[in-house]
Order: C-alpha cells, then sequence, then structure tokens
C-alpha cells in the first residue's frame, strides 16, 4: 500500500469494505442455494464443498485485482466496481456455483435444468459486462483481470461437466486446459529469457469464442444426444484450438502476421473458408436436409410426435409439425443466405430432433457439420441479405480493455 498515493489508499479501503460486501452476498446465496440442495439431491454436501473452494478463489482474485480498479492510462482508483464489474461478478458467483456439480452423477430433470440456467447466465453476463463497462466509462485493469480469470474458469467447468456427464470425449479437457498452457509457455520462455512476442487482436478469434461459449451452453441440456454433442464439440473446437496453436507460433516469434509472406500465403486461404467454400456448404446442406425430409414415411414423423409427448409437451402433433417446417424454411433461408448465421442456428433444433429419434446418420451428421461452419465462418459470397455479419464482427459496445 506504501506505493499508492494517499487519495488512493483511502479509495483502496472502500473498495476493500466493497469486497467485503461481495463476499457476503456470495456467501449468502452459497448457502441458500446448499440449504435448498441437502434434502433433495444426495451430492449437497460434496457440492458445498467444491462450490465453496471455486466461490472463495472467486473473491480471492477480486481481492488481489482491487489496486487495478483504474481506467487504462490513469492512476486514480475508482472507488466504485461499476455495473460492468458487478456484471462479471454475477457471472463468477454463476460459476462458483457451477462448480459444485464437478464429480457428481448428473441430475435429473429440474436440477439438470438448473445447471443449464446457471451457465446460461454466466454466458449472457459475460456478452453484457465489457459493453455495460465500455459505455458508462467503467472499463477498468481490475475488469479486464476478472473477465480473463473467469472465462478460463468458466470454459474448464463446463468442459468438465460435459465429460462427465459423457456429453463430451475426455480430450475436450484439453481445450479447457489450452489457456493455462499458454501461460505456462509464456512464463517458461520469459524464464529462459526467450522474446515473447505480441498478440494482435482478432475478431474471428472472438467469434469462435462466442460460438464454443454458446455450444457449451447447449450441450449441457439434459435432451441432447451424445452422439450429436460428440460432432458438434469437434466442429466447434477445431478453429478454437488451430487459433491457439496460431497464437502460441506468433508469441514464440515463428509467425509473423505482418509479414508480407504470412499475407500472401493467408489471403487465399482466407477467401477460399470466407468466400468460395460457403455457397457449396450451403448446396449440400440442402441436399443432406432434403435427404433426411425424404426419409419422412408420414407428417409430421410418428417418432418426433412420440419425442414430444415423452416430454410432455402440449399437441405434440402440432408441434412435430411447426418444427418440420421451421426446418425446410430455414434451410432455404440458409440457402439464400437469408440471416445465414441465425438460420443454421435455428436449424439446429430439427436436427436435434433428428438425431435423439433416429441416432446419427450420415445426413444428419453432414447437415450438422455444415450447419456449424456456416454459422462460425458465414455465408460467404452470393448471400442475399447476410445482415448479422456486422453485429457478429463488431464488437459490441466499441473499444475498450473489458
Amino acid at each position: 500500500m506504501s506505493s499508492l498515493t494517499h487519495p488512493n489508499q483511502r479509495i483502496l479501503v472502500r473498495l476493500r469494505w466493497r469486497w467485503a460486501t461481495v463476499a457476503v452476498i456470495w456467501t449468502t446465496v452459497w448457502l441458500l442455494i446448499y440449504w435448498q440442495l441437502r434434502p433433495i439431491w444426495p451430492h449437497a454436501n460434496q457440492w458445498l464443498l467444491l462450490s465453496g473452494l471455486m466461490l472463495g478463489y472467486g473473491l480471492w482474485v477480486l481481492w488481489r485485482g482491487l489496486p487495478q480498479n483504474h481506467r487504462p492510462g490513469e492512476t486514480t482508483l475508482l472507488d466504485t466496481f461499476g455495473i460492468g464489474n458487478q456484471t462479471t461478478l454475477l457471472r463468477g458467483l454463476m460459476l462458483g456455483l457451477l462448480a459444485g456439480f464437478l464429480f457428481a452423477p448428473w441430475p435429473l430433470r429440474g436440477l439438470g435444468w438448473f445447471i443449464v440456467l446457471l451457465y446460461t447466465a454466466a454466458a449472457v453476463a459475460d456478452y453484457l459486462d465489457g459493453y455495460l463497462a465500455r459505455v458508462n466509462n467503467h472499463a477498468t485493469g481490475l475488469g479486464a483481470m476478472l473477465d480473463m480469470e473467469f472465462d478460463s474458469i468458466g470454459m474448464l467447468v463446463v468442459i468438465l461437466l460435459a465429460i462427465s456427464f459423457g456429453q463430451l470425449p475426455w480430450w475436450y479437457l484439453l481445450l479447457g486446459l489450452a489457456r493455462y498452457f499458454f501461460i505456462f509457455g509464456l512464463w517458461w520462455r520469459k524464464k529462459w529469457g526467450l522474446p515473447v512476442y505480441d498478440i494482435h487482436h482478432s475478431a474471428h478469434r472472438r467469434v469462435f469464442a462466442g460460438f464454443q461459449m454458446g455450444f457449451m451452453t447447449v450441450v449441457l441440456w439434459p435432451i441432447i444426444p451424445r452422439a450429436g454433442a460428440w460432432l458438434a464439440g469437434v466442429m466447434f473446437a477445431l478453429p478454437l484450438a488451430l487459433g491457439f496453436g496460431r497464437d502460441w507460433l506468433v508469441a514464440a516469434g515463428k509467425l509473423d502476421p505482418t509479414s508480407a509472406t504470412y499475407r500472401h500465403n493467408q489471403q487465399p486461404l482466407y477467401r477460399a473458408w470466407a468466400w468460395w467454400l460457403p455457397p457449396l456448404w450451403r448446396v449440400l446442406l440442402v441436399v443432406s436436409m432434403g435427404v433426411i425430409y425424404g426419409r419422412f414415411s408420414t407428417f409430421p414423423p410418428l417418432a418426433w410426435v412420440d419425442l414430444f409427448r415423452s416430454w410432455h409437451l402440449p399437441w405434440p402433433a402440432t408441434l412435430a409439425g411447426l418444427v418440420v417446417g421451421l426446418g425446410g424454411l430455414l434451410t432455404i433461408t440458409a440457402f439464400l443466405g437469408i440471416l445465414p448465421r441465425l438460420s443454421t442456428i435455428i436449424l439446429m433444433i430439427p436436427l436435434a430432433c433428428e438425431v435423439i429419434t433416429n441416432g446419427l446418420t450420415w445426413p444428419s451428421g453432414v447437415a450438422v457439420t455444415l450447419g456449424i461452419w456456416l454459422m462460425m465462418l458465414g455465408p460467404g459470397r452470393w448471400a442475399l441479405w447476410p445482415v448479422e455479419e456486422g453485429y457478429v464482427l463488431q464488437r459490441l459496445g466499441g473499444s475498450g480493455n473489458q
């Protein structure tokens, strides 16, 4: 504290009182959830221990980062966390509660959907916290640190959950540990006096990470079939894994993204994957969906009606018909390039019904794969109305650190 100016010392004291308030709120919620779980779930005591450890770690991260609660380029501390950091702290609370379900059987019925709700709330908070900080001019080093820590923790926790529930293969854990491996690698290079180079901002890296988070939200749904989850997991993991590999080569000085040679080799690959291949995928998506629909012997398919009936949904035949019709409409809009990313996202609903009822066949596997490629990379050339592209590639709320 001696290195802080006198005004900053007073502000830091106030921030520590705010930290205590956060600790009280987190502890209260933690104990209330435990009080609700104890009579209905035999693993409640294990949940109490694991979630308590994770929440304790989150509070330690917050305490350690209090001296960084200032705007970039400034030294004066802000005496409030701001709505952006408060949203990030809400995310930390949700992730801490979620961690309590690790290494236990997949809860059934309502408790299983409670897990989905927790991670969905954390994902929404992750989408909004930086935006709220920037529009309120409250982007700080503390917020950036919390965001990075909770990003890594959240991905690791949800991947461990999905693996323990059988929704993802064991090797998916490598993706959850990728950032920690990356940080260790940077530390190792610095320790041995090796150079470490800056990694430039990439809009596509953020897009891929966002879709990965969305997938991890859905993969925890108790109704998602394992075969479909594994296939989708591979498709979502590949771009992130390749991105980590590229970033490591850049950080280690093996790859210079500003060089003429890199741009000369990279631009044809980018044009192929972002412009010329997606139109072919749109055609093949129509073909694969046509094969799926051509196999229906009744309309709506009886297997889908029985599926909705088993979920105790009202009017199962009507709903099945609507979902079939929705799938056909979305296939057409994706093919034409009308809201293509949104179309392929929603198209996963009828595809999930198909995989649940008939298993993962080649047409459903092709359709899932092509849909994921289109939602992550865009529709390419000859798209009629790809209005989402500007929103997907643009950071919400402008630039900033958080």
